[in-house]
């Protein structure tokens, strides 16, 4: 979303998010800004900061010694970290005057605000090197050494350990080797850098600075013993069969064994076909992306399209997750088991408004027949589950629940597990590479959504509060909760309350661009161009799943005051009904008062679709209208929501979280 100026070609940039500009607090306290957005900021600062979450403060941005702005935020998320704690503040109040700020500050950017304020730095943080390390070393990472002592001086390959350090392979270089050392280790996502005066440790190095290059989007595996690629159509040739060398959920890499000039990057393959472990070939067309030497070869990376038919494609992920996720499965569900590890974990007892696990037991047979049917689409849902020999330990669901958006839901673990900080939580980590994983490697995604409760268990605050707003680019927008039952009610009026026409659906999404940030509004497909869902309502009829939404909106004379987006799916795919919802929008001074007849409205499309109930996303501070209404609250939250480009930092953070302590 970008603010609306009549004049922005006037204004030329107020700050440098480079420079140093600060959040002055209440008390006094300084934060350094860390990120600007159009609906809100994020700072750091050395000590405990005066507030809590929720309490709405004034604050003042600081540049050059100058204040350029003074507003209102709550506080969002609080997060402390080794040097102190990260401050999320979203906007209240005045907003359309920040979002103008903003507008003004990057007037000629192509780039949303939340693109454009942050400080690109590849230097990670000092408390997070030495949980990095402990992750990699978890996974035996490769590693290369350098001694800077010569500037000709070879890498020399290496694997890190987590009761060794370094262990360098056998070489005759070693008798050259001089203090100091660049180390260079390679992670799934990106190679980690730092230097040291001496190769002897006992344990992981814990190195004073590292810097950290993003290598890839998706992690790669090796390829079972056999396995080849075929490209045709590029000559003469029948065919040039290459031996692989490891794969991805975006393509494979092979070795060049003969010249083969004509591959060059950018060169376009009309037909691949991949092959291993005895089975059928799988055809693609692809592209090559890049070409490269190594110590004993020259390699190639090919980028695969989408397998051809859909039996192809589901074959085709399903032979990807068995490599990259050996301690995971995503298909072959043991329901049985699932559901009972959702009544031992606690999972049925989050709302503050206790349940009994008997409350959820008419949804067992949706929850299986939903996701019995979506288990043979990866690319609709992944229902995760990492198990024992006695049970299941751990399981996420991720849910294509928007055009382009995938979200995380159903997260429980075994009570039987050691507690997540203070122990191996390699179950934890799995679920989350496989679910996280599946999201990334989707093009036709751009966003992951959760829900977190304010008072959710420490896991999920962690994850999905703490992580997911701690990556920049990310947003999270608070709401609460309020449950309504459905009832005929019949005739009771709505005065002014209608299903809004096609226009209406257009004025409304363009009129939320001054009331919500673009995250939130791509995420939830509130864009003219996706509203209607036409493809992923196809893609789930497909599958025998239903979904249906509409708006509806309060009208003052001509001019439409309010709206609401009401949404109904499938029975079971959120055992809360958290996905049947209602969203109201205040769109003029005084429109909240029609909430009430819209709320009633509301009951009787619910009703229409079959529904026992519905899940109203209150973010207008308008409680007394949702008790007045019949709702009763089952807590406050926050919608976050994290670019899935940014899930290989995402997931590298939990891999440093559930690195053995």
């Amino acid at each position: 979303m970008r603010a609306t100026s009549s004049n922005t070609s006037e204004f030329k940039p107020l700050i440098s998010l480079s420079s140093e500009t600060y959040v002055i607090l209440p008390d006094g306290s300084h934060a350094r800004l860390r990120e600007f957005t159009e609906w809100g900021i994020r700072a750091v600062l050395p000590s405990a900061p005066k507030l809590a979450l929720g309490d709405v403060v004034e604050f003042k941005l600081l540049n050059e010694d100058r204040v350029v702005i003074t507003a209102s935020g709550r506080a969002l998320g609080i997060v402390e970290f080794a040097l102190g704690y990260e401050i999320m503040l979203w906007i209240v109040g005045d907003t359309a005057h920040w979002r103008g700020f903003v507008q003004r500050v990057y007037p000629d950017s192509d780039l949303s605000p939340s693109e454009a304020s942050r400080v690109p730095s590849n230097r990670l943080a000092v408390e997070r090197i030495v949980p990095r390390l402990k992750a990699l070393a978890s996974m035996h990472a490769r590693a290369q050494v350098r001694s800077l002592a010569r500037a000709d001086a070879p890498r020399l390959p290496a694997v890190l350990d987590p009761d060794r350090g370094i262990l360098l392979e056998w070489s005759p270089e070693w008798a050259t080797m001089q203090a100091p050392f660049e180390i260079q280790v390679e992670g799934p996502f990106s190679t980690l850098r730092f230097e040291e005066d001496t190769l002897s440790w006992n344990g992981v190095p814990n190195p004073k600075s590292a810097t950290v290059t993003r290598r890839r989007q998706m992690r790669r595996v090796s390829v079972p013993s056999g396995a080849k690629v075929i490209l045709y159509g590029l000559g003469p040739d029948e065919g040039m069969e290459l031996r692989m060398h490891d794969v991805s959920f975006g393509g494979v890499s092979a070795f060049l064994e003969q010249e083969y000039p004509q591959l060059v990057p950018g060169l376009e393959v009309p037909e691949i076909v991949v092959t291993w472990r005895g089975g059928p070939g799988l055809r693609f067309t692809g592209q090559i992306r890049h070409r490269s030497k190594t110590r004993n070869a020259e390699r190639i990376g090919i980028q695969l399209s989408r397998a051809r038919g859909d039996v192809q494609q589901e074959r085709w992920t399903r032979e990807i997750e068995t490599l990259l996720y050996p301690s995971t499965k995503g298909y072959g569900h043991d329901f049985e088991s699932i559901w009972t590890l959702f009544e031992e974990s606690g999972y049925f007892d989050l709302s503050e408004h206790k349940r009994q696990t008997s409350d959820f037991q008419q949804l067992r047979a949706s929850f299986e027949h939903s996701y019995g049917r979506l288990s043979n689409n990866p690319e609709l849902a992944c229902l995760a589950y990492c198990e024992s020999p006695t049970r299941v330990e751990a399981t996420l669901t991720g849910l294509r629940m928007w055009s382009r958006s995938w979200l995380a839901t159903h997260l429980a673990r075994s009570p039987m597990r050691p507690h997540f900080a203070n122990s191996d939580s390699v179950p934890l980590r799995d679920i989350h590479f496989h679910v996280f994983e599946r999201a990334g490697a989707n093009p036709d995604l751009d966003w992951i959504v959760a829900f977190v409760r304010d008072d959710a268990p420490r896991l999920s605050k962690v994850l999905y509060h703490d992580l997911f707003l701690s990556v920049p680019g990310s947003c999270g927008v608070p709401f609460e909760a309020w449950k309504f039952n459905v009832y005929m009610r019949g005739d009771l009026p709505t005065p002014g309350v209608s299903q809004a026409d096609h226009a209406q659906v257009g004025e409304v999404l363009g009129r939320m661009e001054d009331i919500r940030p673009s995250p939130y509004l791509e995420a939830h497909d509130l864009l003219p161009e996706t509203f209607y869902q036409e493809e992923l309502r196809a893609e789930w009829e497909f599958h025998g799943l239903f979904r249906e939404r509409t708006m509806l909106v309060a009208t003052e004379g001509r001019t439409i005051v309010a709206a609401a987006v009401l949404e109904a799916v499938e029975d079971g795919l959120q055992v809360y009904g958290l996905l049947d919802s209602a969203r109201l929008y205040e769109l003029e001074i005084g429109g909240r008062e029609h909430f009430g007849s819209m709320l009633v409205a509301a009951n009787e499309w619910f009703y229409a679709m079959g529904k026992s109930s519905f899940v109203c996303f209150e973010e207008n501070e308008a409680d007394q209208i949702m008790r007045s209404t019949g709702g009763h609250s089952i807590g406050r939250a926050v919608t976050t929501h994290l670019p899935r480009n940014s899930t290989p930092e995402l997931l590298e953070r939990i891999a440093e979280l559930s690195a053995p302590k």
